[in-house]
């Protein structure tokens, strides 16, 4: 793999950032902080990104994408390993093709999307924390008694 086939994209307006998607084949995770947005863009685009996955959170949002969409392969541990998932796929010329016509699809299945499921998870912790909140107002009156 030769320098002119990795190239840094600068911020862009939105319809040439997204058309950018098409020139592409793989997107490498940034790191310490990987990609939010800009990874789950890809792989709408149908671009795999293949991710660095590190101790902290920041460097953990690749694994846990990646994960839920069934790819848990694109993610590395350790340098050595991000490059040669890379270049692997990157040479994977069926796989690649694949991987675009059906990660739009994967995600559309995938819990990254969704959003009632979300909800009734938020409102869930939400009513969890609100009886936590009442229950300990209550232990709180009794001690003052």
């Amino acid at each position: 793999m030769t320098e002119d086939r990795v190239d840094f994209v600068e911020v862009q307006p939105r319809k040439q950032y997204i058309e950018s998607y098409h020139r592409m084949d793989v997107m490498l995770d940034s790191f310490p902080y990987n990609g939010h947005t800009t990874s789950l863009d890809a792989m709408w685009m149908g671009v795999p990104v293949v991710s660095l996955a590190g101790e902290q959170i920041v460097s953990r949002a690749g694994l846990s994408q990646l994960s839920n969409l069934g790819l848990p392969e694109l993610v590395a541990f350790t340098e050595e390993e991000y490059v040669n998932i890379a270049v692997e796929l990157a040479r994977d010329i069926p796989r690649l093709e694949a991987l675009r016509v059906t990660l739009r699809s994967r995600m559309e299945a995938s819990v990254l999307m969704d959003g009632e499921r979300f909800a009734r998870g938020i409102e869930g912790a939400y009513r969890t924390m609100w009886r936590r909140w009442c229950k300990g107002r209550e232990v709180s009156a009794e001690v003052r008694r």
